[in-house]
C-alpha cells in the first residue's frame, strides 16, 4: 500500500526522478530502431502463436507465407517487432545450446533458426527491392556473404581448392553457377564468386554485392553490366540468399499504409505489387505486414484476388487490460528504479496509485501508447512540482467516488468535485487531444514530400503537370533510376536524392552517386533539368567537381530538422522549403508565405 511508504523513502524515490536524466516511459512510441525495454505478451499471445506456426511450416517446406497484423493508432504494431526480435536471441542461444549438447529437443514452438527483419514502410514505391535487401544485408550483416558464398562457391559450383598448386578456375566455377543461375542472376553469379574466390577483386565484388554504384570501368573490371540498384537483379540477389541461407526470413513491414498516405491508390498498388512478388518468387520468407486497422478495408480493395486468396487471415492486435497496464506500469518503474542503483519502493505503482490508473485506462480503453503517454506526463507533473503525490491519490479516490455516483444513489450525486480532481481529468483530455508524429528523415520520405510539396503547390497554383514516382532511364544497356519525375510546359525535371541514413551528416560518395545519376539523364535527354536534394554541407572532391557548371541540376539542402519539417507539412501547407523546391520548377509561384492558423492553400488564396 501507498500508505506503506515512510517519508523519507518518498522523499529519496522522488528526487531520483527529480534528477533522473531520462524518465520512465519517455518512449511511449515504439520505433523499429530502438528496442522496447518491457513488454506484454498476453494481448499478443495468440498472434504470436501463429507467427511460430508459419514460421515452422515455412522452415519445412520453404513455401512463403503472408500475414496481414490489424491495430489501431498505438495498439503495438511496431512493438510487436521487438517482442519477436527477442523470441529470436532466445530461440537462437537454444540453438548453441542444443548444438553443444548435441541436444534436438529444442522448444516444439520453435523452428531450427530464423531471423526477423524490420523492413519501415517507405513513403513511395522507390527503389522497395533495394530497400528491403539493404535491411536484409544490415540485420543479418555483411557475413551474410561469407554464408552464401561459401555454399554456392565452394561447395556447390567447385571452388574448392585442390590442393597447393591447384587452384580452381574461376571462370570455370562461374559458368557452373550460371547453369544453376540463368539469366539476369549471372551477374550475381560473377559477383559471388569474384567476392569468394578472387582476393584483388573481392573489395570491388562486395560493393557490387552491398548495393554501392560502381563506375563504368569498375563494372568493367568485375565482367558485369548490371547493378543491384535494379529490381530484377535485387531481387535475384534476395532469391539466392534466402535458398541458401539455411534458416527462415521472416520480413516484418511496418506501417504499410504509407505509400497511400503519401500518394494514393497508384502508389499503394506498386507497393503491392512488390510484395506480391516476394511472396511469389521468393522462397523461405514469412512476410508481416502491419497495418492500420481503419486502412485494412481499402488495402484489400487494391489488392488483387489471387493476393488476397492467399494471405494468411488477418490477425487483430488486443488493447491492454486494466490488469497489462498496472503490469506495465510496475515493470517499467522497476526498470527505472534498477538502473538508478536502487530497490524497488513497496508500493510498486509510485508515485502514481491504483485509482488514477484505473482512471487512465478507463479514458484510453487499454490503448498502450495512449496510456503509457498519460502515465509519463502524470509522472512529469510530480517532477515538475505541478502536483504532489497526495494531490494524485486524492484526485484518483474522488474519480473513483464520482463513477460509482453515476451508477449509484442519487445521493451521492452531489459530491464535492474537488479541484485536483478536475485538473486531473482536464490533463487527461488535453493530452489525449494531442498527435504525436514520429517523423523518420530518410531519402525515401524527403523524396515523397519534396514531390508531394510540389504537387500541392502546383495544384493550388493551377499548374498543369505530370509527375511519375521511380522514373527509369536506360544509359546504353543498364537501366537506371530516379526518385522522381516532374514534366511542366514541356521540360522534364528529375528528383533525385542520395541513398543515405540521416540528413545529420554530408552525403560523402552517395551525393556524387546521386548527382551523377541526374548528370546521366541529362546528357541521355531523360530530363531537361534536375533537383538535387541533399544534407547541408555536403562535399567531396568528385561531387563538387560533377556540379561544376552544372546549372541545370539545382542543389537543395537540408538537414534533419528542416528535413521534418518538409515531411510534416507535406499533406497540409508545404513548409519553406517544400515551397523553394516546388518554386524551383514555377518560377512565378512568389515567394513563401506562412499559411494562417487553420487554414488550407485554396483558404490562403
Amino acid at each position: 500500500m501507498y500508505s506503506e511508504l515512510s517519508d523519507d523513502d518518498k522523499e529519496m524515490y522522488l528526487e531520483i526522478l527529480k534528477e533522473a536524466p531520462i524518465l520512465p516511459f519517455s518512449n511511449f512510441v515504439s520505433r523499429g530502431d530502438i528496442p522496447d525495454k518491457i513488454d506484454i505478451s498476453r494481448p499478443r499471445s495468440f498472434i504470436d502463436r501463429e507467427v511460430y506456426r508459419l514460421v515452422r511450416q515455412t522452415y519445412r517446406d520453404r513455401s512463403a507465407r503472408l500475414i496481414p497484423i490489424l491495430g489501431s493508432a498505438g495498439t503495438g504494431k511496431t512493438h510487436a517487432y521487438h517482442s519477436f526480435k527477442d523470441k529470436e536471441r532466445e530461440n537462437r542461444k537454444k540453438l548453441e545450446l542444443s548444438t553443444e549438447t548435441e541436444d534436438v529437443g529444442v522448444s516444439q514452438l520453435e523452428p531450427t533458426d530464423w531471423t526477423i527483419i524490420y523492413v519501415p514502410s517507405p513513403p513511395a514505391s522507390i527503389r522497395v527491392l533495394l530497400h528491403v535487401y539493404t535491411c536484409i544485408i544490415e540485420e543479418v550483416g555483411p557475413e551474410i556473404l561469407d554464408i552464401v558464398s561459401e555454399k554456392l562457391v565452394r561447395e556447390k559450383w567447385g571452388g574448392k581448392k585442390g590442393g597447393i598448386f591447384q587452384k580452381p578456375k574461376i571462370e570455370e566455377v562461374i559458368q557452373k553457377g550460371i547453369r544453376e543461375f540463368p539469366g539476369i542472376f549471372a551477374d550475381c553469379v560473377k559477383a559471388l564468386v569474384t567476392y569468394q574466390l578472387d582476393k584483388n577483386k573481392k573489395a570491388l565484388a562486395e560493393r557490387w554485392l552491398l548495393g554501392d554504384n560502381l563506375e563504368p570501368d569498375e563494372l568493367s573490371e568485375l565482367g558485369i553490366n548490371s547493378v543491384v540498384e535494379e529490381d530484377d537483379v535485387c531481387l535475384a540477389m534476395i532469391k539466392i540468399i534466402t535458398e541458401n541461407l539455411d534458416r527462415v526470413l521472416i520480413l516484418y513491414f511496418d506501417e504499410l499504409e504509407s505509400p497511400y498516405r503519401m500518394f494514393g491508390e497508384v502508389a499503394e498498388r506498386k507497393f503491392l505489387e512488390i510484395l506480391k512478388r516476394l511472396y511469389n518468387e521468393v522462397k523461405g520468407l514469412v512476410i508481416i505486414i502491419a497495418v492500420l486497422k481503419e486502412i485494412w478495408p481499402r488495402i484489400l480493395e487494391i489488392a488483387d484476388a489471387p493476393l488476397r486468396s492467399r494471405m494468411e487471415p488477418e490477425q487483430e492486435l488486443k488493447p491492454f487490460s486494466l490488469n497489462d497496464l498496472k503490469i506495465f506500469f510496475s515493470k517499467s518503474m522497476e526498470a527505472f528504479w534498477e538502473d538508478n542503483n536502487l530497490n524497488p519502493p513497496l508500493y510498486p505503482l509510485f508515485p502514481l496509485n491504483e485509482k488514477l490508473i484505473e482512471m487512465i485506462y478507463e479514458k484510453t480503453q487499454g490503448n498502450p501508447r495512449n496510456s503509457i503517454k498519460l502515465c509519463r506526463r502524470f509522472i512529469d507533473k510530480v517532477v515538475t512540482e505541478e502536483m504532489t503525490v497526495e494531490q494524485l491519490l486524492e484526485a484518483g479516490t474522488d474519480i473513483v467516488a464520482t463513477a460509482k455516483a453515476a451508477m449509484g444513489d442519487a445521493e451521492e450525486e452531489v459530491i464535492d468535485f474537488s479541484k485536483p480532481r478536475e485538473i486531473i481529468k482536464k490533463t487527461i483530455e488535453e493530452i489525449l487531444a494531442e498527435e504525436e508524429y514520429i517523423i523518420d528523415v530518410n531519402p525515401s520520405s524527403v523524396a515523397g514530400a519534396a514531390l508531394k510539396s510540389i504537387m500541392k503547390v502546383g495544384e493550388f497554383k493551377e499548374k498543369k503537370f505530370n509527375t511519375q514516382m521511380e522514373y527509369k532511364f536506360m544509359i546504353g544497356k543498364r537501366s537506371q533510376t530516379l526518385a522522381a519525375l516532374i514534366e511542366f510546359e514541356g521540360k522534364k525535371w528529375g528528383l533525385e536524392i542520395p541513398s543515405i541514413k540521416t540528413f545529420d551528416r554530408s552525403a560523402g560518395v552517395a551525393g556524387y552517386y546521386a548527382a551523377k545519376r541526374l548528370k546521366d539523364a541529362i546528357d541521355e535527354k531523360a530530363i531537361d533539368s534536375a533537383i538535387l536534394i541533399i544534407p547541408e554541407g555536403s562535399s567531396g572532391a568528385k561531387f563538387e567537381m560533377i556540379l561544376q557548371n552544372k546549372s541545370d541540376i539545382h542543389k537543395v539542402e537540408l538537414t534533419n530538422e528542416t528535413g521534418e519539417s518538409l515531411i510534416a507539412n507535406a499533406l497540409t501547407y508545404p513548409s519553406r522549403e517544400g515551397w523553394e523546391i516546388a518554386r524551383i520548377i514555377f518560377t512565378d509561384i512568389g515567394e513563401y508565405v506562412p499559411p494562417e492558423p487553420e487554414e488550407s492553400l485554396k483558404e490562403t488564396e
